[in-house]
Protein backbone atom coordinates (compact mmCIF):
# COMPACT_ATOMS: atom_id res chain seq x y z
CA UNK A 1 0.00 0.00 0.00
CA UNK A 2 1.34 3.51 -1.08
CA UNK A 3 1.93 6.32 1.30
CA UNK A 4 -0.56 8.67 -0.52
CA UNK A 5 -3.59 6.64 -0.72
CA UNK A 6 -2.70 4.82 3.17
CA UNK A 7 -3.03 8.83 4.27
CA UNK A 8 -5.80 9.45 2.51
CA UNK A 9 -7.98 6.32 3.89
CA UNK A 10 -6.63 7.79 7.38
CA UNK A 11 -8.38 11.50 6.44
CA UNK A 12 -11.62 9.93 5.42
CA UNK A 13 -11.99 7.59 8.48
CA UNK A 14 -10.92 10.77 10.42
CA UNK A 15 -13.27 13.04 9.20
CA UNK A 16 -16.02 10.46 10.52
CA UNK A 17 -14.76 8.94 13.18
CA UNK A 18 -12.73 11.64 15.10
CA UNK A 19 -13.98 15.28 14.48
CA UNK A 20 -11.37 16.69 16.64
CA UNK A 21 -9.05 15.96 13.87
CA UNK A 22 -11.17 18.63 11.70
CA UNK A 23 -9.70 21.21 14.12
CA UNK A 24 -6.00 20.15 13.96
CA UNK A 25 -5.95 19.77 10.22
CA UNK A 26 -4.47 23.28 9.44
CA UNK A 27 -1.92 22.48 12.09
CA UNK A 28 1.44 21.84 11.63
CA UNK A 29 1.92 19.22 14.60
CA UNK A 30 -0.64 17.30 13.56
CA UNK A 31 0.46 16.91 9.94
CA UNK A 32 4.10 15.83 11.17
CA UNK A 33 1.99 13.20 13.43
CA UNK A 34 0.04 12.26 10.48
CA UNK A 35 2.89 11.62 8.24
CA UNK A 36 4.63 9.44 10.95
CA UNK A 37 2.32 7.15 10.94
CA UNK A 38 1.74 6.66 7.64
CA UNK A 39 5.03 6.01 7.61
CA UNK A 40 5.54 3.64 10.33
CA UNK A 41 2.33 1.58 8.72
CA UNK A 42 3.95 1.57 5.31
CA UNK A 43 6.94 0.05 7.09
CA UNK A 44 5.17 -2.63 8.85
CA UNK A 45 3.10 -3.59 5.75
CA UNK A 46 6.62 -4.02 3.80
CA UNK A 47 7.94 -6.57 6.42
CA UNK A 48 4.55 -8.42 6.82
CA UNK A 49 4.74 -9.04 3.41
CA UNK A 50 8.85 -10.15 2.97
CA UNK A 51 9.22 -12.67 0.85
CA UNK A 52 10.60 -16.38 1.62
CA UNK A 53 13.48 -17.44 0.01
CA UNK A 54 13.01 -20.51 -2.39
CA UNK A 55 15.92 -22.55 -0.73
CA UNK A 56 14.50 -21.85 2.89
CA UNK A 57 11.33 -22.98 2.27
CA UNK A 58 12.20 -26.45 1.23
CA UNK A 59 13.81 -29.19 3.65
CA UNK A 60 17.09 -28.80 4.55
CA UNK A 61 19.46 -31.50 6.33
CA UNK A 62 22.31 -31.33 8.75
CA UNK A 63 24.65 -34.72 8.33
CA UNK A 64 27.28 -35.00 10.66
CA UNK A 65 29.26 -37.47 12.82
CA UNK A 66 28.72 -37.38 17.03
CA UNK A 67 31.80 -38.39 18.62
CA UNK A 68 32.55 -39.95 22.22
CA UNK A 69 28.05 -40.69 22.45
CA UNK A 70 29.13 -42.35 25.65
CA UNK A 71 27.20 -45.96 26.68
CA UNK A 72 25.97 -46.46 30.32
CA UNK A 73 29.43 -48.42 30.86
CA UNK A 74 31.30 -45.37 29.64
CA UNK A 75 32.53 -47.06 26.19
CA UNK A 76 32.52 -44.01 23.51
CA UNK A 77 30.53 -44.37 19.98
CA UNK A 78 30.60 -42.55 16.91
CA UNK A 79 27.50 -41.81 15.23
CA UNK A 80 26.80 -40.40 11.72
CA UNK A 81 23.29 -39.16 11.25
CA UNK A 82 21.41 -36.93 8.89
CA UNK A 83 18.84 -34.45 10.22
CA UNK A 84 16.31 -33.52 8.08
CA UNK A 85 14.42 -30.19 8.87
CA UNK A 86 12.05 -27.45 7.64
CA UNK A 87 11.58 -23.71 8.75
CA UNK A 88 7.80 -23.21 9.80
CA UNK A 89 7.89 -19.44 10.63
CA UNK A 90 10.51 -17.40 8.86
CA UNK A 91 10.19 -14.48 10.66
CA UNK A 92 10.17 -15.84 13.99
CA UNK A 93 13.33 -18.12 12.85
CA UNK A 94 15.24 -15.11 10.84
CA UNK A 95 14.78 -13.14 14.24
CA UNK A 96 17.09 -15.47 16.21
CA UNK A 97 18.96 -16.95 13.36
CA UNK A 98 21.23 -15.55 10.78
CA UNK A 99 20.72 -18.50 8.30
CA UNK A 100 20.10 -22.23 8.35
CA UNK A 101 23.75 -22.91 8.91
CA UNK A 102 23.93 -20.90 11.85
CA UNK A 103 21.22 -22.59 13.64
CA UNK A 104 22.94 -26.38 12.42
CA UNK A 105 26.07 -25.20 13.87
CA UNK A 106 24.85 -23.28 16.78
CA UNK A 107 21.42 -25.55 18.04
CA UNK A 108 21.50 -29.50 16.19
CA UNK A 109 24.93 -30.07 16.44
CA UNK A 110 25.23 -29.73 20.17
CA UNK A 111 22.01 -30.40 21.18
CA UNK A 112 21.75 -33.91 19.37
CA UNK A 113 24.72 -34.62 21.09
CA UNK A 114 22.75 -34.22 24.42
CA UNK A 115 20.51 -35.80 23.78
CA UNK A 116 22.10 -38.69 22.18
CA UNK A 117 24.08 -39.03 25.32
CA UNK A 118 21.14 -39.41 27.63
CA UNK A 119 19.16 -42.17 25.45
CA UNK A 120 22.87 -44.12 25.17
CA UNK A 121 23.05 -43.39 29.17
CA UNK A 122 20.09 -45.66 29.50
CA UNK A 123 22.22 -49.01 28.00
CA UNK A 124 23.89 -50.27 30.62
CA UNK A 125 27.17 -51.40 28.58
CA UNK A 126 28.15 -51.68 25.01
CA UNK A 127 27.72 -55.92 24.52
CA UNK A 128 24.05 -55.30 24.54
CA UNK A 129 24.23 -52.75 21.77
CA UNK A 130 26.92 -54.36 19.56
CA UNK A 131 24.76 -57.49 19.44
CA UNK A 132 20.83 -58.03 20.24
CA UNK A 133 20.06 -54.19 21.41
CA UNK A 134 21.69 -52.14 18.33
CA UNK A 135 18.38 -51.82 16.66
CA UNK A 136 16.34 -50.55 19.88
CA UNK A 137 19.18 -48.27 20.41
CA UNK A 138 19.14 -46.64 17.08
CA UNK A 139 15.34 -46.44 17.01
CA UNK A 140 14.69 -45.01 20.51
CA UNK A 141 17.67 -42.63 19.17
CA UNK A 142 15.99 -41.29 16.23
CA UNK A 143 12.68 -40.60 18.21
CA UNK A 144 14.18 -38.90 20.64
CA UNK A 145 15.82 -36.44 18.76
CA UNK A 146 12.92 -36.13 16.26
CA UNK A 147 10.72 -35.03 19.47
CA UNK A 148 13.14 -33.14 20.90
CA UNK A 149 16.00 -31.77 18.63
CA UNK A 150 13.12 -29.02 16.95
CA UNK A 151 12.78 -25.11 18.10
CA UNK A 152 10.19 -22.59 17.81
CA UNK A 153 9.08 -22.06 14.27
CA UNK A 154 11.30 -25.61 13.49
CA UNK A 155 10.17 -28.86 12.66
CA UNK A 156 12.40 -31.84 12.19
CA UNK A 157 10.71 -33.94 9.67
CA UNK A 158 13.14 -37.24 9.49
CA UNK A 159 16.88 -38.29 11.46
CA UNK A 160 18.34 -41.28 9.26
CA UNK A 161 21.27 -43.02 11.23
CA UNK A 162 23.56 -44.10 8.85
CA UNK A 163 26.38 -45.58 10.91
CA UNK A 164 27.04 -46.70 14.81
CA UNK A 165 30.74 -46.74 14.88
CA UNK A 166 32.34 -48.47 17.43
CA UNK A 167 35.78 -48.37 19.01
CA UNK A 168 38.76 -50.01 17.12
CA UNK A 169 39.84 -51.82 20.60
CA UNK A 170 36.34 -53.22 21.37
CA UNK A 171 35.60 -54.05 17.66
CA UNK A 172 39.30 -55.78 17.39
CA UNK A 173 38.60 -57.47 20.83
CA UNK A 174 35.75 -59.20 19.40
CA UNK A 175 37.05 -59.90 15.88
CA UNK A 176 39.47 -61.98 18.38
CA UNK A 177 36.82 -63.04 20.66
CA UNK A 178 34.99 -65.02 17.51
CA UNK A 179 38.02 -66.40 16.22
CA UNK A 180 39.08 -67.58 19.13
CA UNK A 181 35.87 -69.40 20.15
CA UNK A 182 36.02 -71.06 16.12
CA UNK A 183 39.45 -72.40 17.42
CA UNK A 184 38.35 -73.71 20.69
CA UNK A 185 35.15 -75.36 18.92
CA UNK A 186 37.37 -76.70 16.11
CA UNK A 187 39.72 -77.99 18.80
CA UNK A 188 37.11 -79.49 20.60
CA UNK A 189 35.76 -81.46 17.66
CA UNK A 190 39.96 -82.48 16.69
CA UNK A 191 39.48 -83.60 20.57
CA UNK A 192 36.43 -85.82 20.13
CA UNK A 193 38.05 -87.36 16.73
CA UNK A 194 41.24 -88.22 18.54
CA UNK A 195 39.58 -89.88 21.37
CA UNK A 196 36.97 -91.91 19.05
CA UNK A 197 40.97 -93.08 17.26
CA UNK A 198 42.06 -93.87 20.64
CA UNK A 199 39.22 -96.07 21.85
CA UNK A 200 39.02 -97.41 18.78
CA UNK A 201 42.87 -98.17 18.93
CA UNK A 202 42.58 -99.04 22.27
CA UNK A 203 40.05 -101.81 21.19
CA UNK A 204 42.24 -102.92 18.13
CA UNK A 205 45.18 -103.16 21.04
CA UNK A 206 43.05 -105.51 23.44
CA UNK A 207 42.22 -107.98 20.51
CA UNK A 208 45.80 -108.06 19.55
CA UNK A 209 46.99 -108.87 22.93
CA UNK A 210 44.21 -111.59 23.44
CA UNK A 211 45.28 -113.20 20.11
CA UNK A 212 48.82 -112.94 21.50
CA UNK A 213 48.55 -114.14 24.61
CA UNK A 214 47.12 -117.34 22.70
CA UNK A 215 49.44 -117.43 20.45
CA UNK A 216 51.76 -117.27 23.58
CA UNK A 217 50.80 -119.41 25.47
CA UNK A 218 50.55 -122.06 22.12
CA UNK A 219 54.15 -121.37 21.80
CA UNK A 220 54.24 -122.47 25.54
CA UNK A 221 52.91 -125.36 24.90
CA UNK A 222 54.46 -126.31 22.09
CA UNK A 223 58.27 -125.15 23.70
CA UNK A 224 57.21 -127.25 26.81
CA UNK A 225 56.57 -130.58 25.05
CA UNK A 226 59.25 -130.01 22.59
CA UNK A 227 61.37 -129.64 25.70
CA UNK A 228 59.80 -133.01 27.33
CA UNK A 229 60.36 -135.03 23.64
CA UNK A 230 63.58 -133.35 22.61
CA UNK A 231 65.38 -136.80 22.12
CA UNK A 232 61.98 -138.09 20.10
CA UNK A 233 60.75 -136.98 16.61
CA UNK A 234 57.96 -139.12 16.89
CA UNK A 235 57.19 -137.67 19.89
CA UNK A 236 57.34 -133.87 18.75
CA UNK A 237 55.90 -134.34 15.86
CA UNK A 238 52.90 -135.90 17.81
CA UNK A 239 52.87 -133.21 19.97
CA UNK A 240 53.13 -130.62 17.34
CA UNK A 241 50.00 -132.37 15.13
CA UNK A 242 47.97 -131.96 18.86
CA UNK A 243 48.58 -128.73 18.74
CA UNK A 244 47.80 -127.92 15.17
CA UNK A 245 44.50 -129.99 16.12
CA UNK A 246 43.98 -127.37 19.10
CA UNK A 247 44.21 -124.63 16.83
CA UNK A 248 42.25 -125.46 14.15
CA UNK A 249 39.41 -127.01 16.97
CA UNK A 250 39.79 -122.93 18.05
CA UNK A 251 39.26 -121.51 14.50
CA UNK A 252 36.53 -124.24 13.78
CA UNK A 253 34.90 -123.32 17.00
CA UNK A 254 35.09 -119.82 16.32
CA UNK A 255 33.84 -120.28 12.85
CA UNK A 256 30.55 -122.04 14.27
CA UNK A 257 30.10 -118.95 16.57
CA UNK A 258 30.23 -116.88 13.56
CA UNK A 259 28.21 -119.16 11.55
CA UNK A 260 25.29 -119.55 14.71
CA UNK A 261 25.37 -115.23 15.17
CA UNK A 262 25.05 -114.29 11.40
CA UNK A 263 22.07 -117.63 11.53
CA UNK A 264 20.67 -115.84 14.54
CA UNK A 265 20.24 -112.49 12.76
CA UNK A 266 19.02 -113.91 9.99
CA UNK A 267 16.57 -115.97 11.00
CA UNK A 268 15.64 -112.98 13.47
CA UNK A 269 15.53 -110.81 10.36
CA UNK A 270 13.12 -113.74 8.47
CA UNK A 271 10.85 -113.25 11.61
CA UNK A 272 10.78 -109.46 11.96
CA UNK A 273 9.80 -109.74 8.04
CA UNK A 274 7.37 -112.65 8.64
CA UNK A 275 5.82 -110.48 11.52
CA UNK A 276 5.47 -107.47 9.36
CA UNK A 277 3.87 -109.43 6.57
CA UNK A 278 1.22 -111.21 9.07
CA UNK A 279 0.92 -107.39 10.69
CA UNK A 280 0.08 -106.08 6.98
CA UNK A 281 -2.16 -109.35 5.83
CA UNK A 282 -4.13 -108.28 9.36
CA UNK A 283 -4.77 -104.77 8.60
CA UNK A 284 -5.79 -105.26 4.64
CA UNK A 285 -8.15 -108.25 6.76
CA UNK A 286 -8.91 -105.60 9.13
CA UNK A 287 -10.25 -103.69 6.19
CA UNK A 288 -11.92 -105.76 4.33
CA UNK A 289 -14.02 -107.37 7.23
CA UNK A 290 -14.65 -102.65 8.24
CA UNK A 291 -15.86 -102.84 4.16
CA UNK A 292 -17.73 -106.06 4.79
CA UNK A 293 -19.64 -104.27 7.88
CA UNK A 294 -20.48 -100.93 6.00
CA UNK A 295 -21.56 -102.58 2.92
CA UNK A 296 -23.82 -104.75 5.53
CA UNK A 297 -25.12 -101.80 7.03
CA UNK A 298 -25.87 -100.15 3.87
CA UNK A 299 -27.80 -103.04 3.39
CA UNK A 300 -29.76 -103.34 6.60
CA UNK A 301 -30.29 -99.55 6.25
CA UNK A 302 -32.38 -100.01 2.64
CA UNK A 303 -33.89 -103.20 4.10
CA UNK A 304 -35.45 -100.87 7.39
CA UNK A 305 -36.41 -98.02 4.92
CA UNK A 306 -38.13 -101.12 2.65
CA UNK A 307 -39.80 -102.43 5.43
CA UNK A 308 -40.33 -99.31 7.09
CA UNK A 309 -41.88 -98.48 3.10
CA UNK A 310 -43.83 -101.61 3.53
CA UNK A 311 -45.36 -101.17 6.84
CA UNK A 312 -46.61 -97.51 6.24
CA UNK A 313 -47.70 -98.66 2.34
CA UNK A 314 -49.09 -102.47 2.72
CA UNK A 315 -50.85 -101.83 -0.68
CA UNK A 316 -47.11 -101.74 -1.49
CA UNK A 317 -46.02 -104.50 0.33
CA UNK A 318 -48.73 -106.45 -1.08
CA UNK A 319 -47.61 -105.03 -5.03
CA UNK A 320 -43.91 -106.54 -4.12
CA UNK A 321 -44.59 -109.74 -3.11
CA UNK A 322 -46.91 -110.14 -6.67
CA UNK A 323 -44.35 -108.83 -7.94
CA UNK A 324 -41.82 -111.50 -7.02
CA UNK A 325 -44.66 -114.13 -7.50
CA UNK A 326 -45.01 -113.06 -11.08
CA UNK A 327 -41.41 -112.96 -11.92
CA UNK A 328 -41.84 -116.81 -11.74
CA UNK A 329 -44.42 -116.88 -14.30
CA UNK A 330 -43.89 -113.51 -16.16
CA UNK A 331 -46.63 -111.79 -15.91
CA UNK A 332 -47.27 -108.23 -14.63
CA UNK A 333 -49.81 -107.68 -11.21
CA UNK A 334 -50.96 -104.26 -10.12
CA UNK A 335 -52.84 -103.77 -7.26
CA UNK A 336 -56.62 -103.55 -7.96
CA UNK A 337 -57.77 -100.68 -5.01
CA UNK A 338 -55.39 -97.71 -4.98
CA UNK A 339 -54.64 -95.09 -7.88
CA UNK A 340 -52.38 -96.23 -10.63
CA UNK A 341 -51.14 -92.09 -10.32
CA UNK A 342 -49.97 -92.85 -6.93
CA UNK A 343 -48.69 -95.69 -6.97
CA UNK A 344 -46.12 -94.95 -9.28
CA UNK A 345 -45.45 -91.73 -7.39
CA UNK A 346 -45.01 -93.98 -4.06
CA UNK A 347 -42.29 -96.29 -6.16
CA UNK A 348 -40.83 -93.46 -7.40
CA UNK A 349 -40.30 -92.02 -3.91
CA UNK A 350 -38.64 -95.81 -3.03
CA UNK A 351 -36.66 -95.90 -5.22
CA UNK A 352 -35.21 -92.87 -4.87
CA UNK A 353 -34.67 -92.91 -1.44
CA UNK A 354 -33.08 -95.89 -1.69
Amino acid sequence: MSGPSFASEIKTKNQFKFPVMKALKNNKLATSILVASTLALSVISCKNETKVPEKISKDLVFSSTMQDVRLGDGVPLDISLSVRWKIEDYNKFSTQFESPNHFDSLVIAPRQLELANIVANHYDNVDSVFTGQRHAFVSELKGYLINHLGEDGVTIKEVIVADVIFPSTYTNAMEQLAMQEQELERIRKQSILELEKSISQRKQAEEDGKVAMAKAEMNAKVQKINAETEQSVRSNRLAQAETEKQVAKLQAQAQAEREELMAEVQLKNQRDQKLLEVKHQRDLDMAEIEKQKQMEGLEFDQDMKMAKLCTENPAYANYMVNKELASKVQIAVLPSNQDASVFSGLLNNSTASR
